[in-house]
């Protein structure tokens, strides 16, 4: 099995994201109930439980072969992607802005426009 170490980041990352997700679910849902987020040897009971179901989650996909491969074949498929360069990017990116630039000032003025037509002929007092 390739990429090892790749992939077991990935799944801790997976975990961690899962675990942290749930532990904020989890608080409002307890305090929606005015059930107390108890304190268990200086930890909130929410947090250890989340921290326990990270690790648990983390070791069983760890032990699932379908992850686990899945997981590989994502990783090489992504070597084989060509990136583009620093100057491809900033040029995109500077495009991108411009146009998102122009649109919302066009739709600005188009906005402004047609609030003041409207005000023109629903307000109108005579």
């Amino acid at each position: 099995m390739k990429n090892t170490k790749t992939i077991m980041f990935v799944l801790l990352a997976i975990s961690w994201l899962v675990a942290t997700s749930l532990r904020g679910l989890l608080i409002p849902l307890l305090a929606q109930f005015e059930i107390a987020d108890s304190k268990v040897l200086g930890f909130n009971a929410t947090t250890i439980f989340s921290f326990v179901l990270g690790v648990v989650l983390f070791f069983v996909l760890n032990r699932h072969q379908l992850v686990v491969f899945f997981t590989e074949q994502v990783i090489e498929e992504l070597k084989k992607v060509t990136w583009p360069d620093k100057e491809d990017t900033v040029q995109s990116t500077i495009v991108v802005i411009g146009l998102t630039l122009f649109i919302a000032t066009a739709l600005g003025v188009y906005d402004y426009v047609w609030a003041e037509v409207t005000h023109m002929f629903l307000f109108v007092q005579g």
